[in-house]
C-alpha cells in the first residue's frame, strides 16, 4: 500500500501536461448526431483531436449539453487515447468526463504518465491531479510498473564486454604474458 501511495505521489508531483483547449475534431467512417438530444455516435475508424490530446477508438459516442462536450464513451479493441508524450492509456471502453477531467477506463486497462504505468480491470484517472485510483476483477491483479532511475544506464553496466566477434564475454579474459600481442 505505501508503495502505491509512493507512485502516486511521484505522479501527481510530475509535471502536469498543458490542458488541452480548442475545438474538439472528430472524425470516423459513419456518423449521426442529433442536435435535439445532444449526442452523437461515430463509427469505424473513429477519432477524437482536442489539442496534443487524441483518442482513436472503433466507436465514440460524444454527449453535449447547451452545445458543450461534457461526456466522451468510447469502445473498441482497444480504445487509445494519447496526449503528447505525457499521457498514454487504452481500455476495450474509456469514459472522458470533461467536467471532472476525469478518465474511467475498463476492461484490460492501462494508464502510462511519465514512465509509470498502472494496469487493472478498471483505472480511474483524473487528468488534473494525476491521481490514478485501480481495482482488479477475478484473478486479474492491479499492477505498478515504476521504471528504474537511469534504467539504460543501469542496463549498460549490468551487460557483459562485447568479444572481438561480437559474442558477450562469458568470462573475464585470462592474463596474458607481457610479451603477448592483444588482437
Amino acid at each position: 500500500m505505501a508503495l502505491l501511495a509512493l507512485a502516486l505521489t511521484a505522479l501527481a508531483a510530475g509535471a502536469a501536461a498543458q490542458q488541452p483547449t480548442g475545438p474538439v475534431e472528430v472524425s470516423a467512417d459513419q456518423a449521426t448526431f442529433e442536435q435535439s438530444a445532444g449526442t452523437g455516435v461515430y463509427r469505424g475508424n473513429a477519432e477524437l483531436i482536442q489539442g496534443k490530446r487524441r483518442l482513436n477508438a472503433d466507436v465514440i459516442r460524444l454527449f453535449t449539453e447547451n452545445n458543450e462536450l461534457v461526456r466522451v464513451e468510447a469502445t473498441g479493441s482497444p480504445v487509445r487515447m494519447v496526449e503528447g508524450k505525457e499521457l498514454n492509456a487504452r481500455a476495450d471502453k474509456l469514459v472522458y468526463d470533461l467536467a471532472r477531467r476525469s478518465l474511467v477506463l475498463t476492461g484490460n486497462a492501462r494508464v502510462t504518465h511519465q514512465g509509470n504505468t498502472f494496469e487493472g480491470a478498471k483505472v480511474e484517472y483524473n487528468l488534473d491531479s494525476r491521481r490514478v485510483d485501480a481495482s482488479s476483477e477475478g484473478d486479474k491483479r492491479v499492477r505498478l510498473v515504476i521504471p528504474a532511475k537511469n534504467a539504460e544506464q543501469a542496463g549498460e553496466d549490468a551487460q557483459p564486454a562485447e568479444q572481438d566477434n561480437g559474442a558477450p564475454a562469458r568470462d573475464a579474459p585470462a592474463a596474458q604474458p607481457d610479451n603477448a600481442e592483444t588482437p
